[in-house]
């Protein structure tokens, strides 16, 4: 099984995340919420062993939220050059993939992230959903050319912000019908879903959906997964244990990249998770 440990693991020191990928022998996910620095491309492109960037690294100098579905011009554009540039990176780099989160049907500051986020005034959906097709099709074009795949996150929408937007969903991709409308509406050999377990259990908790019966609808879109779990209620990243809901389909994806996303990890955690991980993979020798 091919598995990583997301730098949030380590609340994104890269170097400590480091220090325990090479003592467990496993791969790093550079992700998101590393604070900028021109070091940061270095040390990745430094990496002797498998290696994933994810959404918002290598982080700009000038923050902003990435949203491939924004209607401000200046934001989407510069979204889609960022993803476009981590294609690139993984090109020169031999990485397997790049995902970025699904886009937002308004744009989120960058301080409002993980936290409550209203949308100020009606908004038509549709219309983001269309500019989040453009996007990503002018990505795939890319990543066709690159021979690079280009993953799309699945949203989580909790229970704070569902309520605080009136029950009106304001985050794209977050249950079964996005996810089947945006892979039907784009068709590439270089394009597949990026699940976040985590994300998942949540959006089906809020938007009162059967978890296993939206796992079922989507899986065929699934390209990697990030492992992560929570009580529903809000995308909280714990570690996971033997009453995780994905460990009884880990066997249907024995051949794809698995990412460990949990906080706050110890070295006897990381065992832990990489046990139960590894119970499913026939190639173990754990």
């Amino acid at each position: 099984m091919d598995i990583y440990l997301s730098t949030l693991a380590f609340n994104n020191d890269i170097f400590e995340t480091d220090k325990n990928c090479r003592k467990f022998n496993i791969g790093i996910e550079y992700s998101s919420g590393i604070s900028h620095n021109n070091n940061n491309l270095i040390h990745f492109e430094k990496t002797s062993y498998q290696k994933l960037s994810h959404n918002y690294f290598p982080p700009p100098k000038d923050e902003f939220v990435l949203n491939l579905a924004s209607k401000n011009e200046i934001i989407r554009r510069r979204s889609i050059d960022h993803c476009i540039y981590n294609l690139q990176i993984c090109s020169k780099n031999n990485t397997k993939f790049y995902a970025a989160h699904a886009g937002f049907c308004l744009d989120p500051s960058y301080d409002q992230l993980g936290k409550e986020i209203i949308v100020k005034s009606n908004f038509n959906r549709e219309q983001y959903f269309k500019l989040f097709l453009i996007s990503i099709k002018e990505i795939l074009d890319k990543a066709q050319e690159l021979q690079v795949p280009f993953l799309i996150e699945n949203n989580v929408l909790s229970d704070i912000n569902f309520k605080a937007n009136n029950y009106v969903n304001p985050f794209l991709c977050c249950d079964s019908d996005d996810i089947i409308r945006l892979f039907d509406s784009v068709k590439s050999n270089f394009f597949g879903l990026l699940l976040d377990t985590g994300h998942l259990k949540v959006s089906s908790k809020s938007l009162n959906l059967d978890l296993l019966k939206e796992y079922n609808k989507i899986k065929k879109y699934i390209r990697a997964v990030h492992h992560s779990d929570n009580d529903g209620l809000k995308d909280s990243n714990q570690i996971i244990t033997k009453k995780y809901w994905f460990l009884d389909y880990i066997d249907e994806f024995q051949n794809l990249s698995h990412v460990i996303e949990t906080k706050n990890m110890s070295e006897s955690s990381i065992k832990e998770t990489l046990n139960l991980l590894s119970r499913h993979d026939k190639n173990s020798n754990i």
